[in-house]
């Protein structure tokens, strides 16, 4: 149906898709919130507080990142 090379193709597709879901919900339901929490316990205070609290931001831009390279 797809010939030698369009089932190769939709399979990368594919497999490119699921890698960037899985990517997007670890980061985005597993580290994000893990990160909030260990900063908000570790009750740092000052310009260490500020710098690690864009821990968060950056992981967000990762999987953008991921996302963009991926399509």
């Amino acid at each position: 149906m797809f010939g030698k090379r369009g089932l190769v193709a939709a399979v990368n597709i594919i497999d490119v898709v699921m890698g960037v879901v899985i990517l997007v919900i670890l980061i985005a339901a597993a580290a994000i919130p893990i990160v909030q929490n260990v900063l908000t316990d570790a009750n740092i205070t000052g310009i260490p507080a500020t710098i690690l609290s864009l821990v968060p931001v950056f992981l967000a831009l990762l999987a953008l990142i991921g996302v963009a390279k991926a399509f």
